[in-house]
């Protein structure tokens, strides 16, 4: 439907009024013909319809043989509007400049824009993207893709992969964090199984080898818990891969230290403002390219146009760019002391990851300018740790 109708406009098409007592008589000469009316509607003596522009003269002799006269109520299309325009030369030029605008800026980068990272703070990865040419306001021709995504793995260590998609005028780099896998033993080397921290054993069950550790003992970190090395029947050394589960009551202390004063990247109060008019998944800007100082940081928001409370896939696209600077700025004990325990969390988390907490003890104090922050925990966790044992001859 959307098709005819767009047909019909590109050749122009009539509303016309008919009036007289056959009406009937000549919408069937006009249909004898094959002349398309529609959107027809009668009331009383008087038709109104459409048909297109060139088949309107068609229907005069009908009009005249049937006793029925016609007129034009209204003119629809491109080739009417475009006789309407043709003598303002200012809105082709403009339209022209405008189709230039939207070549050249389709030819820079406007955006830049990072998906995918929970570790790495996008502030980091977008300062190396703008060291390798990946920057608002580069031309787009002047990126060397797959260049600039080796230069920014060998830049950044903790991604193990980067894409850099550009759309428009817009870049999506889309990363992959690299996954910290714990040291793996073969399970077909013979191995030990040590004390991965010092504590007294609470239990213990093994899978494979030989204990030499009991239910109450005492082991130091490093102390071999389970052995690999055990003997058949004969008398015989085998040398095992050995498995267990021991569970051990441990002490763990951790500190956090927390310096009164320090360097951090602070609000300038300079706001940077930008704006796209996004239709139909292209971004067209609403500004000059000009690079803005880093360090920022962005806030982005969009308002999307509505038609009886429907959202359409176009709308005005802002992007607020916070200016930093580095400075030096001094926390008060309580300020510090909060961080500080910020920080102890996450480092719980990390080292204490499975462990069942029994009881802990905090304290805090200012040293030489420094909040230390000092947690000690009594826990009962996993402390099995696989030790490959090295035979003679290798």
């Amino acid at each position: 439907m959307f098709f005819l109708r767009f047909i019909r406009y590109l050749h122009g098409y009539v509303k016309f009024k008919a009036q007289g007592a056959f009406i009937e008589r000549f919408l069937n000469l006009a249909a004898r013909d094959r002349i398309p009316v529609w959107d027809g509607r009668k009331r009383g003596a008087v038709y109104t319809g459409h048909t297109s522009a060139g088949a309107y003269r068609k229907l005069r002799p009908h009009a005249r043989k049937s006793g029925v006269r016609i007129h034009v109520v209204e003119k629809q299309g491109l080739p009417f509007k475009r006789r309407r325009y043709k003598n303002r030369r200012g809105l082709l030029v403009g339209f022209l400049l405008f189709l230039s605008f939207i070549f050249l800026t389709s030819r820079f980068i406007w955006r830049v824009e990072v998906s995918g990272n929970e570790r790495v703070p996008e502030s980091e990865i977008i300062a190396v993207l703008e060291k390798n040419g990946v920057t608002p306001g580069a031309m787009r021709s002047s990126i060397d893709v797959r260049g600039a995504e080796r230069r920014i793995l060998m830049a950044l260590e903790d991604l193990s992969w980067i894409a850099l998609n550009i759309k428009g005028g817009t870049v999506h780099a889309v990363v992959r964090e690299r996954d910290l896998m714990p040291p793996m033993v073969d399970p077909n080397m013979p191995c030990n199984i040590v004390a991965a921290r010092s504590g007294q054993i609470m239990s213990m069950i093994v899978y494979e080898g030989q204990a030499l550790k009991a239910v109450g003992d005492a082991v130091l970190e490093g102390d071999i818990i389970v052995s690999g090395i055990t003997e058949d029947r004969l008398g015989q050394n085998l040398f095992r891969h050995a498995r267990a589960k021991v569970m051990a009551r441990v002490q763990h202390q951790i500190i956090v230290e927390t310096p009164l004063v320090q360097n951090e990247f602070v609000e300038t109060g300079e706001i940077k403002t930008r704006r796209f008019f996004h239709v139909f998944g292209w971004d067209l800007p609403l500004f000059l390219p000009r690079k803005i100082p880093f360090p920022y940081h962005v806030d982005r928001s969009q308002r999307l146009l509505q038609i009886a409370g429907k959202e359409l896939p176009a709308g005005i696209f802002t992007e607020r760019y916070v200016l930093m600077k580095e400075q030096e700025v001094t926390y008060t004990e309580n300020e510090a002391q909060n961080m500080a325990l910020h920080t102890l969390e996450i480092l719980r988390k990390t080292q204490l990851d499975g462990a069942e907490i029994i009881d802990k003890a905090i304290t805090g104090r200012v040293k030489d300018g420094v909040f230390v922050l000092k947690a000690d925990y009594i826990c009962d966790m996993d402390i099995a740790s696989e030790r490959r044992i090295l035979l003679s001859n290798e």
